[in-house]
């Protein structure tokens, strides 16, 4: 696969809602621009942790191996679900309802489009490993960033999310995590 074939393919996988994306875009309440380069650094730290192992080290052998997929995507599909549980209770007084820079890596972590780039698309990208992995960067800063945007157009300004907004996020999340689960179990 040539590079810019591998860029329009990265972009595409990373735009599309997940379970990175929902989170966020919830994460975006109060959002400066310190929080933001926190929470994109989450995501690509996130993402590379898998990334690179998977590529260079784990792609020869998990070849035809489904049962690791389907795990990775049960444990996301948890952590998922947690997440969700954990946003929909009472904000404590004086509390907030924001999604740290630490949910946001461990939700990238888990994520399973790290595995599908990590064993299908760096691997097979002509110019190498490190050219891929700079241009994964470079994909994943331009969509985290646009999540962070929809989030904050959502969620404005508001020290803490509104109610209708965390609910609806919330039942997002339910939805990716049974959707993963689901996946996981028919794989």
């Amino acid at each position: 696969m040539d590079l810019p074939t591998f860029l329009i393919a990265v972009f595409s996988l990373l735009i599309l809602p997940g379970p990175t994306n929902a989170v966020l875009a919830l994460a975006s309440t109060a959002l400066t621009g310190r929080r933001s380069l926190s929470l994109v650094t989450a995501v690509l730290l996130g993402y590379l942790a898998v990334i690179i192992p998977v590529s260079s080290i784990a792609a020869p052998l998990l070849e035809g191996q489904p049962v690791i997929a389907a795990t990775v995507k049960l444990i996301s599909a948890i952590w998922v679900l947690y997440l969700a549980l954990k946003l929909w209770g009472p904000v404590p007084v004086g509390g907030q309802s924001t999604l740290g820079v630490g949910q946001v890596f461990v939700t990238t972590l888990l994520n399973p489009k790290a595995i599908i780039i990590g064993l299908t698309l760096v691997p097979s990208v002509q110019t190498g490993v490190p050219v891929a992995v700079a241009a994964f960067v470079c994909c994943a800063t331009v969509t985290s960033a646009i999540w962070l945007g929809l989030g904050g157009l959502l969620v404005g300004r508001h020290a803490q999310m509104p109610p209708l907004v965390r609910h609806c996020g919330c039942a997002v999340l339910v939805a990716f995590s049974l959707t993963l689960a689901i996946s996981a179990l028919w794989t």
